[in-house]
């Protein structure tokens, strides 16, 4: 069995999700901008565009003009909003 192997989107997406699963990344956290990213990882800003668009197309992560990318809140499964406690 061969393994897969991810592009560097896919793997930039990865770590981006896993972050925003485990809490790293909170509801209204901004992302890294594509500028600072790219710097840091050496990544083209196509291949930071493309991550965002997927984490943006897996609900995970909104684009917001002029302001960036900000990790969204999380919605019940319900389609209902939390009840209060």
């Amino acid at each position: 069995m061969t393994a897969v192997r991810l592009t560097r989107y896919h793997q930039l997406a990865e770590e981006l999700a896993e972050s925003i699963r485990a809490g790293t990344l909170r509801a209204g956290d901004r992302l890294p901008s594509v500028r600072d990213l790219r710097r840091q990882r050496g990544v083209s800003p196509s291949t930071i565009f493309q991550a965002y668009a997927q984490l943006e197309s897996e609900g995970l992560v909104e684009a917001r003009l002029r302001s960036g990318y900000f990790v969204r809140a999380r919605r019940s499964l319900s389609g209902q909003p939390p009840a209060a406690a």
